[in-house]
């Protein structure tokens, strides 16, 4: 499953950052638990990870871009994420709502 984002990016001349990592998203990956790091995802979407850490401390625009991975709102005939991707994407947006960015349970967490 593929969203906006990434239609983008396959619209246009690969970059490098398309291509391979670069090293915010080496320190990144270096940052997570080993249980959570994406290692699919890294071999076969490294433009992904590099975008995810660009957007990792930005709770708004990471939940997004979550979103527009995760989310099918498209009509065109891609079937989408393998499903070792979709497991490891849906991975990190737990991880990311529980350790990274919880969400409060209340309005009384937000203390």
């Amino acid at each position: 499953m593929t969203g906006p984002a990434d239609a983008k990016a396959s619209e246009r001349r690969a970059t490098k950052d398309d291509l391979e990592l670069n090293p915010e998203a080496h320190a990144f990956l270096g940052s997570l638990d080993a249980q959570v790091r994406p290692h699919e995802l890294v071999a076969k979407f490294p433009r992904i990870v590099n975008r995810i850490a660009q957007l990792w401390r930005h709770p708004a625009q990471m939940d997004k871009y979550f979103d527009d991975l995760l989310v099918i709102e498209r009509r065109d005939p891609r079937n989408g994420f393998p499903l070792k991707i979709l497991m490891e994407l849906s991975a990190l947006k737990e991880y990311y709502h529980t350790k990274t960015f919880p969400a409060p349970k209340s309005i009384w967490d937000h203390s």
